[in-house]
């Protein structure tokens, strides 16, 4: 690949990483309306909070920009385990962060080995917790994209012949 080529390819990355730096998205998926009301306040200063009653509404909210989930476990319907998993399938590099105030629907290291979240946290009152995890979450899930696609440009540019 040409010095140019790669160049290029570089700051059109860095173009895409800047687009993001201003609020990335999150979505919070709980149905507890004043859980999903004190976490847009808490996070609205930082992040675009696309908020989420039900697991199917949460899957529903996911698209390319989301950076991160902040996930709670049990809702009616659906719980938060299918929509790690729904949301998984069309987006696994998104950190999900299982965020809820029951500890005791599963043991923590099976709900860990099994749906491998980003964190795991109980809703204790605890919000700086939860605001380093998720800043935690965003810039690896930010680095996670920029090596795609620098890696993506390095390998169209082998094929192409450069």
């Amino acid at each position: 690949m040409p010095i140019q080529e790669l160049e290029e390819l570089l700051q059109q990355v860095v173009a895409s990483q800047r687009q993001q730096v201003e609020r990335p998205r999150i979505v919070v998926v709980d149905d507890d309306l004043n859980m999903r009301r004190s976490l847009e306040t808490l996070l609205s200063d930082t992040y675009l909070v696309a908020l989420a009653s039900s697991a199917t509404e949460g899957v529903a909210a996911m698209d390319e920009q989301t950076c991160a989930v902040v996930l709670d476990i049990k809702m009616k319907g659906y719980d938060g385990f299918w929509a790690c998993t729904e949301i998984r399938k069309r987006y696994p590099d998104v950190p999900i962060i299982f965020y809820s105030a029951w500890q005791d629907l599963k043991d923590p290291y099976q709900i860990i080995n099994e749906h491998r979240p980003f964190g795991y946290l109980t809703k204790d009152g605890d919000t700086v917790r939860l605001l380093d995890m998720l800043e935690a979450a965003v810039r690896i899930h930010r680095v996670t994209l920029y090596n795609k696609k620098l890696v993506e440009g390095l390998v169209r540019g082998r094929h192409s012949g450069g």
